[in-house]
């Protein structure tokens, strides 16, 4: 079990070596460092210079910031923002630090007392995004109030901007912010940004990263999430807005992008993947690895909106039908140095050919079983491009077994089983079911077996 100390703890002891066995500062805290992480202790959210230090910059500005808020005159509001940011920013220990002398508090009196000063909000908003980055605990409804106001009163873009990466950072991790946030109606809000005309890419890429935070399931403390529930209210009244702006900012690679990723992210039903074909965003996506052919992270967006779509059996059809299958097959080859394109790939074949021997067959006519092994060849370590690679072997070779034969000509078996001996009993039944849809020698091993009492009963 891992040990904590309290600050005043370990700056006690840093004291004590300089005070009793006459250390220079800089020995005191590599003794004291030494000393807890022999005892087992955790010093990730410890300040380990804080005790040489008389004068914490953190507690200074905090109590510069509270002396402008009690006495109204924000003149020097900004400056120690600033100085507060830049100390946030270095170590999740200054964070937690700075929250337990009252800052969450401190920023969130000054957003709401100048509203009306965009210099001033603009740098609390930042600064209080940097405090709450790895520690979202801090927000409540207070919070939450503030940032549903701010959203619906805001006009300028980069106060815009500010706000919308504070709530994306509320819900990183925290289900439970996320659950609030929603349920303050945030959508609605957001909703009104994108559908503006006078949007620009900067606001549709921010508010596409709260849609994306908003549908996480991330939160270990949390088993059961509302991640689906979610995606499913902001799917049914967003999916043809976002659809809609893919020809509008077609030539920013960026924005294309995160709108392509967000729409992966919604699309949790069978019927939204049949909204997105309709809307014609399968046409666009397709269009898109046509006329970026080399651009690394847009190739892997539209790969993850491919394998999205995929869901719905008559869209995973036109996918097909539409000319995706050797564009995929060249995506792997032409990106092979980039371990997420591949992964992405392979993932994708792997849903197009499921449940469907006539996708499979047009994989096998493409040469996909030739890039599928080179691929598994490169990233050996890799246990995302082993398993999907294996699920394509499978789902490829499971109702096509002459095609399948082309895999065993080119080796395949020696290197399923080697990825059995890499990454052991995770990938065991993935690498089995491939091999036995391959029609190769498996031991596949007995679960449970009865002990041959007859039932009484």
């Amino acid at each position: 079990m891992v040990r904590v100390i309290s600050q005043q703890t370990y700056d006690d002891v840093v004291q004590e070596n300089i005070n009793e066995f006459e250390m220079s500062p800089e020995e005191a805290i590599t003794e004291a460092i030494k000393e807890f992480e022999a005892q087992g202790v955790d010093l990730s959210n410890i300040i380990k210079d804080l005790a040489i230090n008389d004068d914490s910059v953190i507690l200074s500005c905090l109590e510069k910031l509270s002396a402008c808020l009690s006495e109204e005159e924000y003149d020097s509001a900004h400056s120690q923002l600033e100085k507060l940011k830049n100390e946030l920013d270095k170590d999740i220990a200054r964070r937690i630090y700075a929250a337990k002398h009252d800052a969450y508090s401190i920023l969130t009196s000054m957003i709401k007392k100048c509203k009306d000063n965009p210099l001033v909000i603009k740098s609390a908003l930042k600064t209080i995004t940097s405090l709450m980055t790895g520690h979202p605990d801090l927000l409540d409804e207070r919070g939450i109030s503030l940032q549903i106001e701010i959203l619906e009163t805001v006009d300028d873009t980069q106060t815009l901007q500010c706000l919308l990466k504070w709530i994306k950072e509320c819900c990183i991790k925290h289900e439970i912010n996320r659950q609030n946030i929603f349920s303050a109606n945030i959508f609605v809000k957001l909703k009104k940004v994108l559908v503006s005309e006078k949007v620009t890419e900067s606001e549709v890429r921010d508010v596409c990263s709260v849609i994306r935070a908003l549908v996480l399931d991330d939160d270990v403390r949390h088993e059961y999430g509302k991640a689906h529930e979610h995606a499913t209210v902001i799917a049914k009244s967003a999916l043809d807005v976002l659809t809609g702006l893919l020809p509008r900012f077609k030539s920013d690679k960026a924005v294309t992008g995160d709108i392509m990723l967000t729409l992966a992210s919604l699309i949790v039903r069978n019927e939204f993947c049949q909204d997105v074909d309709d809307a014609g965003g399968l046409k666009f996506l397709l269009d898109v690895m046509i006329d970026h052919p080399d651009v690394e992270k847009l190739n892997w967006q539209a790969l993850k909106l491919l394998k999205a779509l995929a869901g719905n059996d008559n869209v995973k059809s036109r996918i097909v039908t539409s000319g995706s299958a050797p564009l995929i097959v060249s995506v792997i080859s032409r990106l092979k140095n980039s371990e997420t394109v591949v992964s992405a790939g392979l993932a994708c074949i792997s849903a197009l050919s499921l449940r469907s021997p006539s996708n499979a067959g047009v994989f096998f006519d493409c040469g996909a079983p030739m890039v599928i092994i080179d691929a598994m060849k490169a990233y050996p370590k890799s246990f995302n491009v082993q398993q999907n690679g294996s699920w394509a072997i499978r789902n490829m070779s499971v109702r096509n077994s002459m095609e399948a034969k082309e895999f065993i000509a080119h080796g395949v078996e020696d290197i399923l089983r080697a990825s059995v001996d890499t990454h052991g009993e995770k990938l065991e039944n993935d690498v089995k079911a491939a091999l036995r849809d391959l029609g190769l020698k498996v031991n596949l091993k007995e679960r449970w077996t009865g002990k041959g009492n007859s039932l009484k009963n």
